[in-house]
């Protein structure tokens, strides 16, 4: 297991940035949002479309850095499944909408 120096500077940043901003926002909720938003993340619709793509993600970036075959293909195949379930919940989402104007 070898750690690229370049590889693990562009990690952080790609994950690591959006990380920062988030919580930092994540602070300046109110009370009643904060109880909002972590009831949308852990609605099974939000963790199987969101959740799997940025796990899948991370997984497979992390994969990359640490050069663990693995771990990348894990990763890619969970940001698959993320983002195949997210294209589904999106057509239904469409469909409902076309449907309705019909």
């Amino acid at each position: 297991m070898s750690v690229d120096t370049d590889r693990l500077i562009s990690f952080f940043i790609l994950w690591g940035t959006p990380a920062v901003f988030s919580i930092v926002e994540y602070c300046k909720l109110s009370k009643t949002e904060k109880k909002e938003a972590i009831r949308d993340l852990i609605f099974l619709k939000s963790i199987a479309t969101t959740g799997f793509i940025l796990i899948g993600g991370v997984m497979a970036s992390l994969g990359r850095v640490l050069s663990l075959l693995p771990l990348h293909v894990i990763g890619t195949f969970i940001l698959a499944i993320g983002g195949i379930v997210g294209a589904v919940e999106a057509w239904k989402t469409e469909r409902k909408v076309l449907l309705s104007l019909f």
